[in-house]
């Protein structure tokens, strides 16, 4: 092995199951075939939409399980040549999503003895019908619930990255970064976090400004070199009602 540090570039997106597949669907496709991240998080995924990314991530594998939350919830792809799955799992966050979970993996970094741990995450959404009920969020606890499992999860010295949704530009972020602390990729890098929700073109909710989804990692082993949100089009189409974050890491 090369003494030079490892590099390597993670996304996550929230997917927008598959409302305006059709219309959309051949931007996503293409978006993930241009960039190639070496680790794909995704939030809300269904067979259909998984199907279709099978086909165009070559040289990937994308986490299989029994569990239905995989195929309808949210999923990890990873680049084959540089990682091999040593573990998997789920942690249930008590979510109205009944198949929502924080999932999460331990990859083996080929030929270093080493292991990656990655999570995806998806916290109900500000405008679920009970939280608009009683005004009581749920994100608050999730994310609580959700750090407690990390630091449990994560072993002494392994590098970790959490992706996800957050639906909350602030809280939930704080109270992961108090728990484990993880630290918000573009906050590490001397950076303001980008508006990641609306894509206008793709949603309604033209209402809401937010800086919702969002890369935290562990200080350490793990040196953020670059974060973004690409803002990509093909053929006058975006990808998602979301924009996605893209992190490049050095591993020490």
């Amino acid at each position: 092995m090369s003494s030079y540090p490892m590099r390597f570039s993670v996304m996550t997106q929230n997917l927008f199951n598959t409302e305006l597949w059709e219309i959309r669907g051949e931007s996503a496709k293409a978006f993930f075939t241009l960039y190639q991240p070496d680790i794909l998080c995704l939030q809300e995924v269904r067979p259909q939409t998984l199907g279709e990314l099978d086909k165009v991530l070559v040289g990937y594998e994308r986490i299989q399980d029994s569990f239905i939350g995989w195929t309808e919830e949210g999923t990890i792809y990873f680049k084959s040549s540089l990682f091999s799955l040593a573990e998997k799992g789920e942690v249930d966050l008590d979510m109205p999503e009944v198949n929502r979970r924080l999932f999460w993996a331990r990859l083996a970094v080929n030929g270093t003895g080493r292991t990656l741990f990655i999570s995806t995450v998806h916290l109900t959404w500000q405008g679920n019908a009970d939280e608009i009920r009683t005004g009581m969020p749920y994100r608050n606890r999730e994310a609580k619930t959700a750090a407690d499992a990390l630091v449990h999860l994560i072993r002494p010295n392994e590098p970790g990255i959490l992706c996800g949704d957050f639906n909350d530009p602030y809280h939930p972020a704080r109270i992961i970064s108090e728990v484990t602390g993880m630290t918000e990729i573009f906050y590490a890098l001397g950076l303001q976090g980008p508006l990641t929700f609306p894509c206008a073109q793709v949603s309604e909710e033209i209402y809401l400004s937010e800086s919702i989804d969002k890369m935290m990692f562990t200080p350490g082993p793990l040196r953020a070199v670059l974060a973004a949100s690409p803002q990509y089009y093909y053929r006058h189409n975006a990808p998602s009602d979301h924009w996605s974050v893209e992190g490049v890491f050095e591993l020490s």
